[in-house]
């Protein structure tokens, strides 16, 4: 089994990655000019030198560092002189700190890297929608050494992923611990607005509402089932996707918190886990963010009085309490096994209805939160979409 696991730059971690099961780690700073898939707004400061000094203790661990350059848009300064110098200064400092490997989203910034910095190798980010057959052909054609699929259309097609494991000699990697909506309509949207809310080029701050995170939730709360319907993977059924040809597995978040972070390892090395699987997924009380951000990023990321009412804003400060649901693994014992012999991309889920029975046994949440959180985030995605969060 091999485990590709997220840091969040605290040396404490070194200890979780240093496990047999981990080949690998990846990251990136809160901010730079390429950006990434996560706005800046939920990552601590961090650092050249800090970086590192870890990615140092990492390969002295001996487990290489892949360097996040996953935004899917770079505002088209990527064909001016002044965003190539940037590309270039970037890319001189991650070969300096001996960096091996990166992970993009861009074809340009593949077969840049490859012409122009060729020592690095190349790893295909989730972020490239890589969703078909031919997808996966021309990434390894770029130089793809590993392709992580996009788990929100391929998680649960064993069809799929089978007709690419015969068309690429390449690794082919699956995020695990991931619950987005399966199928997700907010994908693409949703990390456009993220790599413009990661870059440092961008002068509002990092700032961004997240209205798609906010949207998922709403449906999620709204629909129980949906919280069965999202793209994780149990630690107990890695062997499955194993066996249909997966080579690797990717943990997230880089948000969370070393603790939390450790015992998401845990788990997916055990290949096993009891209790609530919502345990291994993100969390308000788990995200490191939480608790290493001061005063000064905050008004940095969320202080913009003649962009927004900044009152209102603060107001909307309840929509990121922890959502307590219980999924219980325990009740999702041999869940996998409709999706090897069904195609779940091609089926109605209301005619269907699979998921929904699931859902009655596996998932438990209090109806007073649920109908809390429910309305706190319809009222929040109302001002966003109406313009009035905007205005005083």
């Amino acid at each position: 089994m091999k485990l590709v696991i997220p840091t969040n730059w605290d040396d404490a971690l070194i200890a979780a990655a240093a496990r047999p099961e981990v080949s690998a780690v990846y990251g990136k700073l809160g901010r730079d000019f390429i950006g990434g898939g996560r706005p800046s707004s939920m990552l601590g400061a961090l650092s050249r030198r800090a970086a590192a000094r870890h990615v140092k203790k990492l390969a002295e661990a001996g487990k290489p560092f892949y360097y996040l350059l996953n935004a899917g848009c770079l505002g088209n300064r990527e064909w001016t002189r002044d965003g190539n110098k940037e590309i270039n200064r970037l890319l001189d400092w991650l070969t300096e700190i001996k960096v091996a490997g990166l992970t993009v989203a861009v074809p340009y910034l593949a077969e840049y890297a490859r012409k122009k910095y060729p020592h690095f190798k190349l790893s295909a980010s989730v972020l490239a929608n890589v969703n078909s057959v031919e997808k996966a052909k021309y990434w390894e054609g770029l130089g793809a050494s590993v392709i992580t699929l996009n788990h929100t259309e391929v998680n649960r097609d064993f069809r799929l992923i089978g007709k690419m494991r015969k068309a690429v000699k390449c690794g082919l990697q699956l995020l695990a611990n991931d619950n987005c909506l399966q199928g997700c309509p907010l994908f693409s949207y949703h990390h456009n607005v993220i790599a413009h809310a990661s870059q440092s080029s961008e002068g509002y701050g990092s700032y961004t509402f997240d209205y798609c995170r906010l949207s998922c939730r709403r449906l999620m709360l709204a629909d129980p089932a949906n919280f069965i319907k999202a793209t994780w993977i149990r630690p107990e059924d890695l062997k499955v996707y194993e066996e249909a040809g997966i080579d690797s597995f990717k943990l997230v978040d880089r948000t969370m918190t070393t603790q939390a972070l450790g015992a998401v390892i845990a788990a997916y090395a055990a290949r096993s886990y009891k209790g609530n699987l919502y345990d291994l997924f993100t969390n308000a009380s788990r995200l490191d963010w939480s608790k290493t951000s001061g005063v000064l990023h905050k008004l940095r990321h969320y202080f913009h009085p003649f962009k927004l009412n900044v009152f209102k804003l603060y107001a909307k400060r309840g929509v990121a309490k922890d959502l307590e649901v219980c999924l219980d693994n325990q009740a999702l014992e041999g869940f996998i096994d409709f999706f090897l012999k069904n195609d779940c991309r091609s089926m109605d889920c209301a005619e269907c209805g699979y998921c929904a029975d699931i859902a009655r046994k596996a998932v438990k949440i209090a109806p007073a939160h649920c109908a809390e959180l429910l309305g706190v985030h319809e009222k929040f995605l109302e001002e966003i979409i109406s313009g009035d969060i905007l205005r005083y």
